[in-house]
């Protein structure tokens, strides 16, 4: 026995009660609707019950729903990792602050969570129970549970926080843009130890000269990048200095700088150019200067010069690429003037050095000029200053909802 119904529209309209019962019921058509006009509908199955939509929208991904009984949002949107405060001694928010918002209900227990592509790196409970009216406000400072910190993940979209009873929820992204686009920082708070990516843009400058030069373009590039390894890490490895460090929040951290060159995302252009004339050129690196400086940019080319005829010049070259790209890095957090007067220690627009001694123990700033003597190549690196400043720059603005 089969029962087989064909038509363009079929209404059935019960006033009591409507049994259907079938070893096996196959419906079909191009839209359905099950309606419960008074009371519930129920549906039941001793079994699965599969609902499944094979229309011309059916490959959309959905955004889930919001919540109607409560709502987490970013209440602040800046953060800097560790509370880094800025070069003139502002506070930082060193916690991204959210607020949990309560509709309809109450709850008695919530879990915030925060996921990277949909896998948790961090939880905590919140106890207290809240009805509906009630703001909850919650802080996170930017850690996976591991005690890792990655920039990357915050400008990358890869984060969302999510406050949910394990029945409903609702969710927030945590996706922002870096003060200074060309940084990455990954912190790893258990092991105090900082990784920066710094993005600088090297170009061949080309060669000056007859002879044929010694060295490649790669090998000047490479040199360069040395330099800011050496010279703008504080890992306490430098023998003849014992302050190779920084401290944050009273805790002694050690921050490795690494250079990658590239186009995207990048440090203002500066050109490798190898001299092999008898003649010394001088480096230097104006920017992207502004004001009374603005004679100083016009003056002076972007470049770091490899003088073959020189001595010491491998030592020389890398250390000279430290400073002048540096010369980017300081500018950033401590403006022009700071930047190329080399930090009160010259001149902005002369480039003229004032009386500075170069000290007799201890560091040596790669950023300053010293009016006696070169530098100590065993006793220079960037100052913890500076390097705080570096990593001040991946200060986040944060995407409010």
């Amino acid at each position: 026995m089969a029962i087989v119904k064909k038509a363009n529209n079929i209404t059935l309209q019960v006033f009591n009660n409507y049994t259907s019962l079938s070893k096996t019921s196959n419906e079909s058509s191009e839209e359905v609707i099950i309606e419960a006009l008074k009371q519930n509908l129920e549906l039941s199955s001793q079994k699965r019950t599969i609902m499944q939509g094979f229309g011309k929208d059916a490959e959309k991904k959905d955004k889930p729903a919001e919540s109607k009984l409560l709502e987490i949002k970013i209440k602040k949107d800046t953060f800097v990792p560790l509370g880094i405060s800025s070069f003139k001694g502002d506070q930082e928010n060193a916690k991204i602050k959210f607020q949990v918002i309560i509709k309809e209900g109450t709850f008695e227990k919530l879990t915030f969570k925060v996921k990277n592509e949909g896998t948790e790196i961090y939880s905590e409970e919140i106890t207290q129970s809240l009805k509906a009216g009630d703001i909850h406000d919650i802080e996170w400072d930017g850690f996976s549970k591991d005690k890792i910190y990655d920039s990357i993940l915050f400008t990358g979209n890869k984060l969302t926080a999510e406050v949910t009873d394990g029945t409903t929820t609702s969710e927030v992204k945590i996706s922002g843009d870096c003060k200074t686009e060309w940084i990455d920082v990954k912190i790893d708070d258990t092991n105090k130890k900082v990784d920066v990516t710094v993005r600088v843009n090297l170009k061949d400058g080309g060669v000056i000269g007859t002879n044929p030069p010694i060295y490649t373009f790669s090998k000047l590039e490479s040199m360069s990048l040395d330099g800011i390894h050496l010279y703008w890490s504080r890992m306490k490895s430098r023998s003849k200095i014992s302050t190779d460090i920084v401290t944050i929040s009273g805790k002694e951290y050690k921050v490795e700088v690494k250079g990658i060159n590239t186009q995207e995302k990048s440090i203002d252009e500066v050109a490798l150019v190898y001299n092999g004339s008898d003649k010394w050129l001088r480096s230097s690196n104006p920017g992207s200067v502004s004001g009374l400086l603005s004679f100083f940019g016009q003056i002076a080319p972007q470049r770091v010069v490899y003088n073959a005829k020189q001595n010491n010049e491998e030592r020389d070259f890398i250390l000279t690429s430290a400073h002048e790209i540096g010369h980017e890095i300081v500018k950033e957090f401590g403006g022009d003037k700071y930047s190329y007067g080399h930090e009160g220690s010259s001149n902005p627009i002369l480039q003229t050095a004032h009386t500075n001694l170069l000290p007799t123990s201890g560091e040596v700033n790669v950023m300053e000029y010293y009016s006696d003597a070169y530098y100590d190549y065993d006793r220079t690196i960037a100052s913890e200053k500076d390097v705080l400043g570096l990593l001040w720059c991946s200060k986040l603005k944060i995407n409010k909802k």
